[in-house]
């Protein structure tokens, strides 16, 4: 009979939302073969972590309007107020019925394109945000 009550538990951990917090933190993105990370940042912005690649998928990165709440909540609780989500295409998209200018969520029932993610925090100034917003 403890199953069923695992599998809540499971699927509700599966289900973060985005706290208040994690809503305050910005995120930029970068290409993973850039620069190194402090390279890519402004002055006035200090690394708090950063965390190990992970592999995602195309869907799970432009699929959600927040697709990254675990990591924006994981970093503001930390003291960031920006995340940098640094990745690299490791498996190209394989469905021919999916072009590769139809955004992802077009294509279902495929997941896209493979890509190898690495996610910084950072503590950055007021300045260096409104740099950062610059270069959007």
């Amino acid at each position: 009979m403890r199953w069923p009550w695992l599998a809540t538990v499971v699927l509700a951990g599966g289900c973060a939302t985005l706290t208040s917090g994690g809503a305050a933190v910005s995120v930029y993105r970068a290409p993973l073969d850039a620069k190194s990370s402090a390279a890519l940042m402004p002055a006035g912005c200090r690394l708090l972590s950063e965390k190990a690649p992970v592999s995602l998928t195309e869907l799970e990165m432009e699929g959600d309007k927040h697709p990254y709440r675990v990591q924006q909540n994981e970093a503001a609780a930390a003291g960031a107020n920006v995340l940098l989500v640094r990745s690299r295409t490791i498996v190209d998209r394989r469905d021919y019925e999916c072009a590769g200018a139809s955004p992802i969520t077009d294509c279902p029932p495929s997941s896209g394109a493979w890509y190898r993610v690495v996610f910084v925090s950072y503590a950055c100034s007021a300045d260096a945000i409104r740099s950062l917003q610059g270069q959007r």
